[in-house]
């Protein structure tokens, strides 16, 4: 968020962040504070969170926004058509709203606006709004240099869905990764759930350097002074949205056959990828 503030020029922005030791307490602070408070408009992330419903029927608010969540923004647009705006918010967790002082007086709305990056379509339920990243483009396009010389890595984008058989198929992808570009640095950023306890032993063997960014992928590749020859992923939301920033790099979707079948709307996923150019590679192919 500090970094955040900097760049876009939010100095004196009110944050407030809600600590997992003091999450309920903090709540109910946030949530007096924001009762008398006129809320123009409301920006919300996880749209399956019991948290956020929280926050968009506790409070009145002029006008409220959905914005994307990855691969879950795709599930729930689906799932909005399929059974509404369901309430993640059980019996107990309302009862201990209540003793905070918080009142779900709102009802769910029956139109919601997505604000979002993925081609999907305005309904009589759902009321889209793609954008470009033109927000990004404005701050970060001078960032990135042409002129170094030094050779072009290779990213693997990790994921952390996939059940009992993801590791198994994850050594299966960065070999694959590696014998598409033998002698390159390869470097596998880490997605926030994954652990090094985990994936060190996983790829052990295999010329693969591990990095946990403390930034969005996309920040840090505009921020980077290396210069990356591709990407990889299964079915990463950044396949997506690197492609639509970096047009330059080539950028792969790994068709996993063995994990296809537990990711929801997947064929649907992959045709948004390659509508904005994102390759499809195979686990049987070789170098490139």
């Amino acid at each position: 968020m500090a970094f955040l503030s900097g760049v876009l020029g939010w100095q004196g922005t009110e944050t407030i962040r809600l600590e997992k030791t003091t999450f309920y307490f903090r709540l109910g602070g946030v949530a007096r504070a924001l009762s008398r408070r006129a809320i123009k408009r409301m920006f919300i992330g996880n749209k399956a969170s019991w948290i956020h419903e929280v926050f968009y029927r506790g409070f009145d608010t002029e006008q409220l926004v959905f914005v994307d969540d990855g691969l879950a923004t795709v599930t729930y647009y689906h799932a909005i058509h399929d059974e509404g705006l369901a309430s993640r918010i059980s019996r107990g967790k309302a009862r201990l709203l209540r003793v905070l002082g918080i009142l779900l007086h709102q009802s769910a709305p029956t139109v919601i606006a997505f604000f979002t990056f993925f081609p999907l379509q305005s309904t009589n339920k759902v009321r889209t709004v793609v954008h470009d990243f033109p927000v990004f483009r404005e701050t970060f396009q001078s960032c990135k240099s042409t002129e170094r010389q030094d050779a072009p890595m290779v990213g693997f984008l990790g994921q952390p869905f996939g059940g009992d058989i993801r590791l198994n198929r994850l050594r299966h992808q960065v070999e694959h990764v590696v014998q598409r570009h033998p002698g390159k640095r390869i470097v596998y950023f880490m997605h926030r759930k994954e652990s090094r306890g985990e994936l060190e032993p996983l790829l052990s063997g295999l010329p693969v350097e591990l990095r946990q960014a403390g930034r969005p992928i996309e920040v840090e590749v505009a921020l980077s002074e290396a210069r990356y020859q591709a990407f990889y992923s299964f079915a990463s939301t950044a396949l997506f949205t690197l492609k639509k920033m970096f047009p330059e790099t080539r950028v792969f979707q790994i068709d996993d056959g063995a994990l296809s079948a537990q990711l929801p709307y997947y064929d649907e996923v992959v045709s948004m990828f390659q509508s904005v150019g994102v390759e499809r590679t195979s686990l049987l192919e070789s170098a490139i």
